[in-house]
């Protein structure tokens, strides 16, 4: 299915108001991901449907990432091993990564 402008235009009024997550990683092929580094299993951040999030969701990663969760039994920390960052294709990206790739020399 394809998006015209007046759509991406809007979706991009929502990106714009979520930390986090930049409107040009996800139009260049950048998901919202994280990295266990003790292990280097990665995931996408998935909704509750399954669907792609849109930002570093920290619902719907494996319990044993899960360091603690709120008074309503969402994860909110992560353990010390697992990194937020972007998958593109195959390769993770830490957000330093992608910094350091867009500046100039």
């Amino acid at each position: 299915m394809l998006i015209g402008t007046p759509e991406v235009l809007e979706q991009r009024k929502l990106f714009d108001k979520m930390p986090g997550v930049s409107f040009g990683n996800l139009c260049f092929g950048f998901l919202p991901a994280f990295k266990n580094g003790a292990d280097g299993e990665t995931h996408i951040a998935i909704n509750d449907d399954g669907s792609i999030a849109l930002a570093h969701n920290l619902d719907n990663l494996p319990l044993e990432w899960v360091k603690n969760w709120d008074d309503k039994g969402r994860a909110c920390e992560l353990l010390e091993t697992i990194s937020a960052g972007f998958m593109r294709g195959t390769d993770f990206y830490t957000l330093d990564d992608i910094r350091d790739c867009l500046q100039d020399d």
